[in-house]
């Protein structure tokens, strides 16, 4: 049977991607659906609010990344073993990238597999799989692992974030909004401000 569950995508290089998919899962539970949402990037340990959010409504959160994942950054060792990639903000602020590449990929997949896992439960009708863009740009997920998930959706509807979303992801899209920046505070040295940005 051919899914019928909506995918929107929310991509580009602005802020919002995020933010957006977040108003729709506050829109979707406001209507009594169930919501799943999976985190490719952000990890359990980050002070992030969204992470309250299974404790103020009836959905479920599952932050499965390792982190920031930069490929274009240098390692910097800090001793024989110990290997971290660094980059800085135009902010004055550095991001850091802990885990090594296979953790990355390792962690990719088993968000993956937590999507594929809601979708096959038949139990949710949203699912939000955040920064999945950036997985598959980013070499961490291929192009055949994601199609086949959206194949898997059934009557669920996806929400897709992040970055560079992929041409042939758009193509299957049914809603792509592309979030583009204008202006950003870290571009004044602002750094995040809690509750607005995180």
């Amino acid at each position: 049977m051919k899914p019928t569950g909506l995918i929107y995508i929310f991509t580009g290089d602005g802020k919002g991607k995020t933010s957006a998919a977040l108003g729709v899962m506050v829109r979707a539970v406001c209507a009594g659906l169930k919501v799943g949402w999976v985190a490719w990037y952000k990890e359990e340990q980050w002070p992030i609010n969204e992470k309250r959010l299974p404790q103020l409504l009836p959905m479920d959160f599952f932050l499965l990344g390792k982190g920031f994942h930069l490929k274009k950054a240098k390692y910097q060792t800090e001793n024989a073993i110990l290997k971290k990639k660094i980059a800085s903000l135009k902010s004055g602020g550095v991001v850091i990238d802990h885990a090594h590449e296979d953790e990355h990929k390792q962690a990719a997949v088993a968000a993956l597999q937590k999507a594929a896992e809601l979708l096959d439960s038949q139990n949710y009708d949203v699912v939000i799989c955040d920064e999945i863009n950036n997985a598959l740009a980013d070499g961490l997920l291929t192009i055949m692992q994601v199609k086949a998930l959206l194949e898997k959706r059934g009557k669920t509807h996806l929400i897709l974030t992040g970055r560079d979303v992929h041409a042939e992801i758009a193509t299957e899209a049914d809603l792509v909004t592309e979030m583009r920046k204008i202006k950003h505070p870290y571009d004044s040295g602002i750094k995040a401000v809690k509750g607005l940005d995180f």
